[in-house]
């Protein structure tokens, strides 16, 4: 995390690996501003800003109160006073008014955050709708402070929302809904076919994290590296998978694949001959940084990068050269995806003893 803070904020370049398959991702870039359109659509944001600068405002005077309050006095007025404060503004208020803005300011850095947020927005947009505290302070501004109008605003709002959303989202969603939509894939397809039919149930695959995800599912074979990505030791062997799209000799890959179990590795050409990240943020650019390699294309290079004295592997397998199909045979193939099996180093054989045995 103090790596991926580093790099994004410009605090300092890093070669990390992970740090560089976060940063690349538009997920984990700044929030668009068009995310503020959308949630105005669905009125969420306005009575969302309201309350939260309603509330802030409060806090402020609250915080105000307690520090310019006497500490003298009569114990009746301080508990008087205390209590109109807490009317005024409750702590577990104030802790989530402090939650939000935070949570706010994490998914504006990181839109990958966008999900706290929202969900926290509608928790205090429904506060500020239908609580009583958030009207009271309203009312008590226009000096027409009575629990009728108080009951009816309550009341009233929310209908009103309710009926706007209804009638602005109902038909879209209706259209939606009727809509049958196909998936289709035919190289994936095919892909999961052979490997349901053609392979041992209990084969492992190794591979990139979103396609053994979908390995999983829809064959259930052994994986070698999860895709959830959430443990440091799965990070480790996932950079280690991946170097099957790095300058790597076959043999480094054929023992690191051995090494973490696997019996056959999917390389993707999506990802071998990638397009579509920019020169740095490609998978095949993180690994040669991460093995302190020049990337590949024109473009400047850090003079400390030196260049790799094998060829990048998913390219160079495929041109069946004796020291690949030594260790790797092609199970499969299509358009997209390149299956090969691993074999079995064959033990090399012990010169047995030239003296005769003795007899039994």
């Amino acid at each position: 995390i103090f790596k991926f803070i580093k790099s994004k904020f410009a605090l300092g370049s890093t070669r990390d690996f992970d740090a560089g398959l976060y940063l690349c991702e538009e997920a984990f870039g700044l929030l668009p501003l068009d995310t503020l359109e959308r949630l105005a659509g669905t009125l969420l944001l306005y009575p969302y800003m309201l309350t939260v600068l309603l509330l802030c405002g409060t806090l402020a005077v609250a915080a105000l109160q307690n520090l310019s309050s006497p500490r003298g006095g009569l114990v009746e007025e301080k508990t008087g006073a205390a209590e109109r404060r807490v009317e005024a503004f409750r702590p577990d208020v104030a802790y989530n008014l402090l939650h939000t803005v935070l949570y706010g300011i994490l998914a504006f850095s990181t839109m990958r955050m966008k999900y706290i947020w929202t969900g926290h927005m509608c928790a205090v947009a429904a506060y500020g709708v239908c609580g009583t505290e958030v009207w009271t302070l309203v009312l008590r501004a226009l000096r027409c402070n009575t629990k009728v109008l108080l009951r009816l605003f309550r009341c009233a709002v929310p209908l009103l929302i309710i009926c706007w959303l209804y009638y602005k989202f109902w038909p879209k969603l209706t259209e939606e809904l009727s809509e049958l939509r196909e998936f289709y894939d035919p190289d994936t397809v095919e892909l999961m076919t052979w490997i349901s039919t053609k392979t041992p149930k209990k084969a492992v695959f190794a591979g990139s994290m979103q396609l053994l995800a979908g390995i999983k599912l829809c064959t259930g074979r052994v994986l070698t590296n999860h895709p959830h990505y959430e443990d440091k030791v799965l990070r480790e062997r996932t950079r280690q998978v991946y170097q099957v799209y790095a300058r790597r000799s076959p043999e480094d890959v054929y023992d690191i694949l051995r090494a973490v179990g696997a019996d056959y590795v999917v390389l993707e050409n999506s990802i071998c001959y990638e397009r579509r990240h920019r020169r740095g943020c490609r998978l095949r650019d993180l690994l040669d940084l991460a093995n302190g390699h020049v990337m590949d294309g024109p473009g400047d290079n850090d003079p400390d990068l030196v260049p790799a004295a094998h060829q990048r592997f998913c390219e160079a397998i495929k041109t069946d050269a004796a020291a690949y199909t030594a260790l790797f045979t092609r199970a499969f193939q299509n358009k997209t995806f390149y299956v090969y099996r691993l074999k079995k180093k064959r033990k090399k054989s012990t010169k047995t003893s030239s003296e005769p045995r003795p007899p039994q």
